[in-house]
């Protein structure tokens, strides 16, 4: 499959570079007697032989970084006379969930475990956990009564550990696009389906990205139907995109739903922050999984740079990146088309003056970031890590 940028050169090379070192791999399952599942909250998770020894394919992994090994109490652990396929952990945010936590589910194509129970450990205390996560397990042929959400430490009579199949964002599988393939299959279509689709982060709650409605009504006007993922159930936007050729929309959590589209199908990318680190090297290792093409347009016109998880307000806007994709696509559009819309700046400018008044300048806040990544790299384990990194930002009044 091929890639194509219209885009600054920081970004070219930071995506090239990043592309370097992805690679697919392949994957197994291995079998724990009397495994023990465990949940020690925020000092960790995972799997135990019943020598107590870590299993460490269970061991939740990104990048190079893996999660804190936990310590816990052997005695007088509950055991459940049932088999257990050890799928993950509970987390409250779709796009993550979908890459990082349903990366195991792929064992359930296999008929033998689809009637074991089916565990997700919920060491971050969700509740209510969210139903998107059943409706996943669910699609792929698992008993809702077969989906065990974990909140204590239990042995099991056996314990079935799948390998991770997704990792953000330096490899993938052919079995993960396998499991997304297997659940769009199991979604009917609905009766008015679409070739192009623009997914709109415009009705979300927080975190919207200004100017994108005069960019939308652009790909509106040639042939784009716009929806918004979150105004729709789970099973709705799987069988709109599993039908769909042509996926666009701005960086993030609803180009993941690409996990459900056709082979050989086009997804397009419109950057939102103007630092060269953004999310497109996980949206390639996507689009590789799934056998898409791919289009990363810098869409971003922002005065400072921001970084993409930033919560810091980001604009887009028709600089001469998105002119030179539009060239190239034979898009039709009129110079009154690409003027930024005064309410939307508006509306981005009290924005800023909101986050400046309460966090301080981007460059203030910058620093901040610079301060909290670095100092965190020294800690070991990727929940203490995480723990670190919570603390300083409360510390440091930072938001991003």
């Amino acid at each position: 499959m091929w890639y194509k940028l219209f885009a600054d050169k920081d970004f070219a090379k930071y995506l090239e570079k990043s592309i370097d070192h992805q690679y697919m791999r392949n994957v197994s399952v291995q079998k724990y007697q009397r495994g023990i599942i465990v949940n020690e909250y925020k000092h960790g998770f995972g799997v135990f032989d019943s020598n107590y020894k870590f299993v460490k394919s269970s061991r939740q992994v990104r990048k190079n970084n893996g999660q804190f090994v936990p310590k816990f109490n052997h005695k007088h652990i509950p055991y459940v006379d049932a088999d257990a396929v050890f799928v993950g952990n509970v987390f409250p945010q779709f796009g993550h969930f979908l890459l990082e936590h349903m990366n195991r589910a792929y064992a359930l194509l296999d008929k033998k475990y689809k009637n074991m129970k089916v565990v997700l450990i919920n060491n971050k205390d969700v509740n209510p956990v969210p139903k998107y996560m059943f409706e996943l397990l669910e699609l792929l042929g698992v008993k809702h009564e077969n989906i065990l959400i974990l909140n204590e430490t239990t042995q099991f009579r056996n314990v079935y550990v799948p390998d991770q199949a997704f990792n953000i964002p330096v490899y993938s599988s052919a079995a993960f696009g396998r499991m997304y393939d297997a659940i769009a299959k199991n979604v009917k279509s609905p009766k008015k389906i679409y070739d192009k689709i623009y997914v709109s982060r415009t009705a979300m709650q927080s975190r919207r990205t200004f100017g994108e409605g005069k960019v939308q009504k652009i790909f509106q006007k040639n042939g784009y139907k716009i929806i918004c993922p979150e105004t729709l159930p789970l099973t709705q936007q799987i069988g709109l995109v599993k039908n769909c050729r042509v996926l666009a929309g701005c960086a993030g959590t609803a180009l993941h739903l690409a996990l459900f589209m056709k082979r050989g199908g086009t997804v397009i990318q419109i950057k939102r922050n103007r630092q060269a680190k953004c999310n497109a090297d996980i949206q390639n290792l996507i689009n590789d999984t799934k056998g898409l093409n791919g289009i990363f347009i810098s869409g971003s016109v922002e005065p400072k740079p921001t970084d993409h998880c930033s919560s810091v307000p980001q604009i887009i806007g028709v600089n001469q990146h998105m002119r030179d994709f539009f060239a190239e696509y034979g898009f039709k559009y009129t110079e009154r088309d690409t003027r930024v819309d005064a309410a939307d700046m508006a509306e981005y400018e009290t924005a800023m003056a909101e986050y400046n008044k309460k966090y301080g300048s981007v460059t203030l806040n910058n620093i901040k970031h610079f301060i909290i990544h670095y100092s965190s790299c020294v800690i070991p384990g990727r929940e203490r890590r995480g723990n670190y990194r919570r603390w300083l930002k409360q510390k440091l009044k930072y938001e991003g």
